[in-house]
């Protein structure tokens, strides 16, 4: 009974909410994604969503998601990680982005590849336009390394706050793997800084996949 009535407490959670705020009726993109909980979601994912989300954050996913990308994190989310993009303190601008700018297998590696707490730091702190760039670009492969556990908290959001879209989007596809976990876990913020601000994307490609690891902290 009570996974039954999940659903109807989904919608009448964040409808309420919306409703203070304005009086107006959905739109068809709030209907579709109201369907989307409804109809096509896990029920232990829902329950999360219902049971620990932020109320704003909420309506956000059920105001401005993409249909396909809600259905996405209601069907293939990890329910700890799922729980984590939708806590207090997350931007809800950031949400906004990962649940309408992602590419479906980019939003499904973040919600069942990061480590939580780095998914934290991205969804709170992230430049939305950056993070747009790294869930719209990245290669699944490369995204997972960058939100996985040894990645330091700070070296990410440097990345996610000091790169150019260019410069990001290069390290994001480019990268071989282990180099690029080096460049984010053992670089110090302030050459990774200037590295994704200042670099020319041929050089910045060639040393994230030709350099050693010693060379690589040096450049």
């Amino acid at each position: 009974m009570f996974k039954a009535l999940l659903p109807l407490c989904l919608i009448s959670y964040a409808a309420c909410g919306t409703t203070l705020l304005r009086s107006r009726r959905q739109t068809p993109n709030e209907v579709a994604t109201r369907i989307v909980a409804v109809s096509k979601s896990k029920p232990e994912l829902l329950s999360t969503a219902v049971a620990l989300a932020d109320p704003g954050l909420l309506r956000v996913a059920l105001t401005d998601a993409d249909p396909k990308l809600l259905e996405v994190a209601l069907t293939q989310a990890i329910p700890e990680l799922l729980a984590t993009a939708l806590t207090p303190g997350v931007n809800a601008d950031n949400l906004r982005v990962a649940l309408t700018k992602a590419r479906p297998d980019t939003l499904a590696t973040a919600l069942t590849k990061a480590d939580r707490d780095l998914l934290f730091a991205a969804l709170a702190e992230a430049n939305p336009d950056l993070l747009a760039t790294a869930l719209s670009e990245a290669e699944v492969e490369l995204l997972a390394t960058a939100l996985t556990r040894g990645v330091v908290k700070e070296l990410l959001i440097t990345a996610l706050t000091k790169s150019r879209s260019d410069t990001l989007a290069t390290a994001l596809t480019q990268a071989l793997p282990e180099l690029l976990f080096v460049a984010l876990s053992q670089a110090t913020p302030e050459l990774l800084g200037t590295a994704l601000t200042t670099a020319n994307t041929d050089i910045l490609a060639v040393a994230l996949t030709e350099a050693t690891k010693e060379i690589l902290l040096l450049l």
